[in-house]
């Protein structure tokens, strides 16, 4: 089974390297393999949080989100958000930032790299509120706790939604502060890091309440309410990769300057490249969490989605912490695999399968 939901996008990324091969050359396929391996990675540790999310969809919802809802999604967050947020930052013309981030890579990355500390608060506090979903427990879930005493107290404490907010406010704040002080508290330096928090606050506050009005707390919401809803977490997840790619690791995905081999392309040959791998990544992303949801994998591994909403809270602490020093992209590309990772391992039933092997070594004695 699992191999059929992966033969459509194996076939396709075999397919277009094959394209990028004849059509621009083997340096556009040398990039478009690295790329697609980078995406294809990133999607093995988001199918994770996907599945979770895919779980708490009506059935509709659900259908929606796992065939195409994933797919649309990541693309377009990860294609149009970054010219969206280089036009709100430098208030350009939106249609020129699109322009650029295609024919001139080079220029844009520098762009998107000034208004990176507004989008790094922005995205540190949006994601660390989705994370403290699951850390103070918002929706008051049954669940047995990955690291013991204190992450069931923290589930357990009353009033979670403010403690997410006074939390992701104190983030904030603290942020600020220190960002301000290093600066000599110069507005053009603190400005956006003050409002980009506060920015990231209102926006997961808005699409939770998007998301609340689409259910309306009916038994049976009609059907383009459901879509709304989905449309909600497709938007958090899609930011999540963003920010992940985009930001931390400072390189733009349209741009293969950074990969080896993209150096002799063009700017319209590196962003079509770019943007295939981004769709590979987005194909195969879907299909893993399709698969992990059939098989019911969070329901019988039970610490990962604890993994990985901790894979969400290192990533808006790793974001705030970028706002003041360089964090190392080996850091930001393996903390996912780590947590991920680790949480399997808790997860399998090791003393189960230590019983039986002792029971089978004394029948064989």
């Amino acid at each position: 089974m699992a191999r059929s939901l992966l033969t459509v996008p194996l076939l396709i990324t075999v397919g277009l390297a094959a394209a990028a091969w004849t059509v621009l050359g083997p340096a556009a396929a040398l990039a478009f393999v690295a790329l697609a391996l980078l995406e294809i990675a990133m999607a093995a540790d988001s199918s994770v949080p996907m599945a979770g999310i895919a779980g708490r969809l009506h059935s509709p919802a659900r259908r929606l989100f796992l065939s195409v809802g994933i797919v649309a999604g990541v693309l377009a967050m990860r294609l149009m958000l970054p010219p969206a947020a280089v036009a709100v930052g430098d208030a350009t013309d939106p249609a020129q930032a699109v322009t650029e981030a295609v024919v001139a890579p080079g220029a844009f990355s520098a762009h998107l790299q000034e208004v990176r500390p507004a989008l790094a608060a922005f995205g540190a506090a949006f994601i660390w509120l989705v994370f403290s979903e699951y850390l103070f427990n918002t929706d008051r879930a049954s669940r047995r706790s990955w690291l013991g005493r204190l992450e069931a107290r923290l589930a357990a404490v009353a009033r979670p939604r403010v403690w997410s907010l006074v939390t992701a406010g104190a983030g904030v704040v603290l942020t600020s502060v220190l960002v301000g002080s290093e600066a000599a508290w110069a507005a053009p330096t603190l400005l956006p890091v003050a409002l980009g928090g506060v920015a990231g606050i209102t926006a997961y506050l808005t699409s939770k309440r998007i998301a609340a009005w689409s259910l309306g707390g009916e038994a049976a919401p009609r059907s383009w309410r459901i879509h709304a809803y989905a449309s909600t977490v497709v938007f958090e997840r899609g930011l999540v990769v963003f920010m992940l790619f985009e930001i931390l690791d400072g390189v733009y995905s349209l741009s293969g300057s950074g990969v080896l081999g993209a150096d002799g392309l063009g700017s319209l040959e590196q962003a079509a490249v770019g943007a295939a791998a981004i769709g590979v990544g987005a194909l195969f992303l879907a299909r893993l969490t399709s698969r992990l949801d059939q098989a019911a994998g969070l329901k019988r591994l039970r610490y990962l989605k604890a993994g990985a909403a901790y894979v969400l809270g290192v990533l808006a602490v790793l974001l705030w912490t970028s706002l003041l020093v360089p964090v190392p992209g080996a850091l930001v590309g393996w903390f996912g695999t780590v947590v991920i990772g680790a949480a399997l391992a808790s997860s399998l039933p090791w003393r189960a399968w230590a019983r039986r092997a002792g029971v089978r070594r004394t029948r064989s004695a």
